[in-house]
């Protein structure tokens, strides 16, 4: 479907793999969307804290939101391509290119018995999770695979990254991004690269060799569209394909940061604020920071928060069942009656606080054990005080990371922000009452779909590189302002937020080992 005036060629195609559906949009040089396509595809939930998806859907997906934003554009238009994925994904397959089980998600956390010896270790490579190493990232899920499913570890050729994965399924070269290499897998370059004693002291020994051995750049070329998938999505075979790298990560070039002061926040299923430094430092609650993971010369630094959006989700699926079919009888959508029903409880919610570690804390206490907490209910208490509960439990977690973040010198002076949040005036003012600081609303705020386009455009030429590409296509056009006496209303509540956790950290730990991590094989196979 259309969403502009079709400007002039060469237009660069963006491909953006999320939690819950792949988006594909076409960009011009000036960063103008001209189209967009949506398919989405499901989650498996096997057991609680588990989370798969199937590469055969994912493929599907892709291939027809490819074809839907494409109609209307001339194919042979198309200069350059480039995609973004969830991390950290993992995708056991064999060296022909076969998967074995379906992948493991990233906000897959049954590996978090592994996650804790890990950290147990003690070793230096653990530089970029000095609070915690998280259940998400590969080398627990990489141990749970080799400890649960031996055979398939063992059978595995390559682990691969989802986003890897799509390059392999446009190019059929088998490579490694190393935007995802470095803040996913521990690769460090001022040390060489591969920790591969790291590797064999938490019993993971020779894991490098199921690694892809080559490993590019964000912005670097992998090779051709293949003809074989070139044919599936409509497309002429040859379309430079570059190396693209995780969402949220290629999501800042999309939002125009690339200098240190800016932070990228990212609002999803997931939370992810993101900011650079010029200086590589290690400090307990951020992740990183991670030196050249996007861009030549800086340091990439991260906090996030496991469930965000999917949070609201569930709380629609679950608790507002009689919403479900309002928008196709012609009214407002599930979601704006609940913005509604929300907007008219005072901030602080009346007491009520939620914790939003449904799927785990991801900083700055990094506990995959951590679950979601409710409290301060009455019988006065209706579904639009938990729904924005919910919403402002979020705005208190993102609080509590930007204030690690500006402990540790990161600079704050502009917050750029984009995702699904942005739909939502009421979210957005919450967000920007309890954080104090003013959002910045790009044009564009499809913010990793733009950043995969941007990199596409500067591999294939359009820019010297991905820093004057993001400042060339990214257009700031709003701002969301803080209410000063709500962000001074809004302390009490933090404060019993930030307390909620220590007090309840233990009965967490005790509840989420029964059932919800290790496991055998059958329950993670197809």
């Amino acid at each position: 479907m259309r969403k502009d005036t079709r400007p002039t060629p060469p237009f660069f195609l963006g491909i953006d793999a999320g939690t819950a559906a792949v988006k594909a949009g076409v960009f011009d040089r000036d960063g103008h969307q001209l189209s967009i396509g949506l398919r989405g595809y499901p989650t498996h939930f096997p057991r609680p804290g588990w989370a798969e998806q199937d590469p055969a859907d994912w493929w599907s997906a892709l291939v027809g939101a490819v074809r839907e934003c494409l109609a209307g554009i001339e194919p042979a238009e198309i200069a350059g391509i480039s995609a973004d994925a969830t991390t950290c994904t993992v995708l056991p397959m064999t060296a022909e290119g076969r998967p074995l089980r379906r992948a493991l998600v990233w906000m897959d956390v049954r590996a978090a018995d592994q996650a804790a010896r890990i950290f147990a270790s003690g070793d230096d490579a653990l530089r970029y999770s000095l609070a915690g190493v998280n259940a998400e990232w590969m080398p627990p899920k990489a141990l749970w695979l080799a400890e649960q499913e031996p055979q398939i570890y063992n059978q595995a050729d390559r682990l691969l990254e989802f986003t890897d994965w799509i390059a392999y399924r446009l190019t059929g070269r088998m490579v490694m991004n190393a935007n995802t290499a470095i803040q996913r897998w521990y690769y460090h370059t001022p040390t060489g690269g591969w920790p591969e004693s790291f590797f064999s002291r938490i019993g993971l020994d020779g894991v490098v060799s199921k690694f892809p051995s080559e490993i590019l750049a964000v912005g670097e070329t992998v090779g051709p569209l293949a003809p074989p998938a070139a044919a599936e999505m409509g497309l002429p075979a040859g379309i430079p394909v570059i190396m693209g790298g995780g969402d949220a990560f290629v999501g800042l070039l999309g939002m125009g940061v690339t200098e240190p002061g800016d932070l990228g926040l990212v609002l999803g299923s997931s939370n992810v604020i993101l900011g650079f430094s010029r200086d590589e430092f290690h400090v307990p609650g951020i992740f990183g920071s991670f030196p050249d993971a996007l861009l030549p010369g800086l340091n990439l630094v991260e906090g996030g928060q496991a469930s965000a959006g999917s949070i609201l989700s569930w709380f629609k699926d679950h608790c507002a069942r009689d919403l479900a079919h309002a928008k196709e009888s012609g009214g407002p959508s599930a979601y704006q009656v609940l913005d509604r029903e929300a907007a008219s409880i005072p901030a602080g919610s009346e007491g009520l606080i939620v914790l939003d570690y449904f799927q785990g804390n991801r900083t700055p206490h990094t506990d995959s054990r951590a679950r979601g907490a409710v409290w301060g209910l009455s019988l006065g208490s209706s579904r639009g005080h938990l729904y924005r509960a919910i919403m402002e439990g979020i705005a208190y977690g993102l609080e509590e990371i930007v204030e690690t973040f500006r402990r540790h010198g990161v600079p704050v002076s502009r917050v750029i922000a984009c995702g699904g949040a942005i739909q939502s005036p009421l979210f957005m003012q919450i967000y920007s009452d309890v954080l104090g600081l003013t959002l910045s609303i790009p044009r564009t705020t499809e913010a990793s779909l733009l950043g995969s386009a941007v990199v596409a455009a500067a591999g294939a030429g359009a820019y010297e590189d991905l820093a004057s590409a993001s400042r060339g296509m990214v257009k700031i056009v709003g701002e969301c302002r803080p209410d000063s006496a709500r962000h001074q209303e809004y302390a009490f509540s933090i404060r019993q937020y930030r307390q909620t956790y220590p007090q309840l950290k233990d009965l967490m730990h005790e509840m989420s080992g029964r059932g919800s991590a290790g496991g055998g094989a059958e329950d993670g196979k197809r």
